[in-house]
């Protein structure tokens, strides 16, 4: 049992999405609908991707990755019950 929960879209898909800002140039992976210990997602996830550049937005209860990194975390999600 996690401490957290992501919640799936009305569509059933994960909500995982790939932010592009500063003219194209540069990519954030974005995740949302997350319910429970947003911390201990965060330290998971990070652990898996080995980066520690994820941030937490705690008003909007997301987690903002650098880069496009949202086809791993998809599968890392999937592989989690999610």
């Amino acid at each position: 049992m996690h401490a957290y929960f992501v919640n799936r879209t009305r569509f059933q898909s994960l909500p995982v999405y790939v932010d592009i800002k500063n003219g194209k140039t540069r990519k954030l992976t974005l995740v949302r609908r997350i319910e429970g210990d947003i911390q201990a997602l965060r330290n998971e996830l990070s652990s898996f991707l080995d980066d520690g550049s994820i941030q937490i937005k705690s008003i909007s209860n997301q987690l903002v990755i650098k880069g496009d990194r949202s086809s791993e975390v998809r599968e890392w999600l999937t592989k989690r019950g999610f």
